[in-house]
């Protein structure tokens, strides 16, 4: 393959436009690092790890498999960044839906839930790397090396947001959270009683229900009935929750 100049930014795959770059942030023609970054994103998402080729990323954008060396050290590098750029967005994409939701206590941590649930779909083969390290070895040795700190923080930052939405649904309030600022102090969270008693049980369940909706469990897939009853399931299982919130210490 023909080495690209650098003031080219066509691409062999027609659908990578500025469109297309306009949805990971505000450049339309990010730097080539990037780009290999976002297609990575999809590729993984509708591949998984074990059956994601770096050649088709390269054969989209128009380059060598080289460059791929250059930025990201090879394969289990370039996944390694994109999975803490993916999970990033994804912690984003969840403090966003209660940004946006109506001003109740129990509208934000729905919202909160449901955009668990969407942007777990989204992920598709991403999950076995975030959360089955085992899935991608040589993948996750680069993600502890590199990006744990990363990945640690948006977690963190994320339990702190639910600990925030859980606090108000059971005092019956709205608090306003400063997503700038830094987290609470560990201990004070670490060892709050709500924090250890209930919020625990709220975000296993909704990452449990997320990853069954998501992954599509395979000992109840074709189950028709099952997947009849998912949306009333999911409804009914909120407002239990919902009821364990209020009354939990009563």
């Amino acid at each position: 393959m023909a080495r690209r100049k650098l003031s080219d930014v066509t691409h062999p795959d027609l659908l990578l436009t500025e469109d297309f770059w306009l949805q990971f942030g505000d450049d339309p023609q990010p730097p080539m690092r990037l780009k290999v970054l976002y297609v990575t994103f999809g590729e993984v998402a509708l591949a998984g790890p074990s059956s994601f080729n770096v050649a088709s990323v390269c054969d989209r954008l128009g380059i060598t498999y080289p460059m791929v060396n250059h930025y990201f050290g090879g394969r289990d590098g370039l996944l390694a960044e994109a999975a803490a750029m993916v999970y990033e967005n994804y912690i984003d994409s969840l403090r966003a839906a209660v940004v946006h939701a109506p001003p109740t206590p129990e509208d934000r941590l729905k919202a909160w839930m449901m955009a668990n649930i969407a942007e777990t779909g989204k992920l598709g083969g991403w999950g076995p790397i975030l959360n089955y390290p085992l899935a991608a070895r040589e993948v996750t040795e680069v993600i502890t090396e590199k990006f744990q700190s990363s990945l640690n923080r948006n977690f963190e930052a994320n339990l702190s947001l639910l600990s925030v939405l859980v606090s108000d649904v059971h005092h019956d309030r709205v608090s306003n959270p400063d997503f700038s600022a830094p987290l609470p102090p560990r201990d004070e969270s670490l060892y709050d009683p709500m924090m250890q008693e209930l919020v625990p049980i709220i975000a296993w369940t909704i990452f449990g229900m997320s990853v069954w909706i998501a992954g599509q469990h395979a000992p109840a897939r074709q189950i028709r009935e099952v997947y009849e009853m998912t949306e009333d399931l999911v409804s009914k299982g909120f407002r239990q929750m919902i009821t364990l919130i209020r009354t939990y210490g009563k």
